[in-house]
């Protein structure tokens, strides 16, 4: 028997702390030819593979610096910072 007019009672949900945000992407044909023929080599699917080279160069200082003085970012400039074997920025 359905009772009506009750609400049920409300769930504790737990907080994801591995939840993904999506980035699409969009690759010219060279790019996305080597990211292929790399996950292919690598036995894994392009999506993580590229996920992978991500947060890579965003944990790498000379790379985020890289990018930084290619697009004249002095406003905004971010500091990347090594502590404790984990990049910050600052």
């Amino acid at each position: 028997m359905i009772q009506q007019g009750i609400p049920a009672p409300a769930k504790d949900r737990k907080t994801r702390n591995d939840k993904k945000t999506p980035v699409l992407v969009k690759l010219n044909a060279d790019t996305h030819q080597k990211l292929k023929r790399l996950a292919l080599a690598c036995d894994i699917y392009k999506t993580p593979l590229a996920e992978e080279i991500i947060q890579l160069a965003l944990n790498h200082p000379e790379i985020v610096n890289f990018f930084q003085q290619k697009y004249g970012a002095d406003e905004f400039r971010i500091i990347p910072v090594t502590k404790d074997g984990k990049v910050e920025y600052c």
